[in-house]
């Protein structure tokens, strides 16, 4: 019997919340449950998500650092796609 194709056509996440998203998605939690871990608002977490939203590293770092407390992730990535990573900013002009 042949193998059946893989369902994981998941493409690199691209921007934030694209990234919050696939995430959240891996760890099987609702924006409801991802909410309660975090405090963060459900419309903020939906405009987040639908990319609308990104915190700002200089105002809303908490943000980023719940965010990724309750979902994991590469911190790293996570900086870097909120288009405020001090470090990457060179990096993204490419």
């Amino acid at each position: 019997m042949p193998a059946l194709p893989s369902r994981n056509n998941a493409q690199p996440a691209s921007t934030f919340g694209s990234y919050v998203k696939q995430l959240r998605a891996q760890k099987q939690l609702s924006m409801r449950a991802l909410r309660e871990k975090t405090g963060i608002s459900l419309s903020s977490l939906c405009r987040l998500e639908a990319g609308h939203y990104v915190p700002s590293v200089t105002n809303n770092v908490e943000s980023i650092d719940k965010l990724w407390m309750a979902l994991g992730g590469d911190m790293t990535k996570l900086l870097y796609l909120s288009r405020r990573c001090p470090t990457c900013h060179g990096l993204m002009k490419r």
